[in-house]
């Protein structure tokens, strides 16, 4: 389920369409796990590609559509971290971000992309006996785990990011772990307005 555009909800703003069906149901998982089952996400907005966000007067322009939804308490936006350093993009996008709204904003690059924080918990999957191997590029392990089937990202990041079990997953994942930890602090300005 998704929050009325008019219910206190955390706004998301992902890379693209596979994030928009894989991020709510990490999110919610991980709400589940804390107990948490009230409708907090809103509709996510896909980038269509890391490029929309990074552009002058990108991520300013989605984030401030998000925000612009009457019952958004927060922002959160992931991306891929790619070849980036996160600790200076991440920060950067955010600055720039929580210039144009009035709520807080979280940017959440994961670090090397999204198939990383899946793959960090692999052995879940249900792909076979397939072990985690630190360092291993999550993406490419996955296609070939995945083979003959294609990696699709809109149909396998939601279907594997169902199938993560994200205390394994975290322990792996240092900025799988950040994002968690400060999605936690977007979902405490609900209750401080509620």
């Amino acid at each position: 389920m998704t929050a009325a555009p008019s219910d206190p909800h955390i706004a998301l703003v992902v890379e693209g369409i596979g994030d928009r069906g894989a991020v709510p149901l990490l999110l919610r998982a991980h709400l589940n796990g804390r107990g948490e089952y009230r409708d907090l996400l809103g509709k996510p907005i896909p980038f269509n590609g890391k490029g929309s966000a990074t552009v002058e007067g990108g991520i300013e322009r989605y984030v401030a559509t998000a925000a612009l939804r009457p019952g958004c308490r927060g922002v959160l936006v992931v991306l891929d971290a790619d070849r980036e350093a996160s600790c200076v993009e991440g920060p950067s996008l955010r600055e720039r971000a929580q210039e144009v709204v009035g709520v807080p904003v979280v940017v959440a690059l994961a670090e090397r992309d999204y198939e990383d924080w899946i793959y960090a918990s692999v052995e879940t999957l249900g792909l076979g006996d397939a072990e985690w191997v630190e360092g291993a590029n999550g993406g490419n392990e996955l296609k070939r785990l995945l083979a003959p089937k294609s990696y699709i990202k809109p149909t396998w990041q939601p279907r594997l990011t169902s199938r993560m079990d994200i205390a394994v997953a975290t322990s792996r994942s240092k900025s799988l772990a950040r994002l968690l930890e400060r999605f936690d602090g977007l979902c405490a300005a609900i209750d401080d307005h509620a």
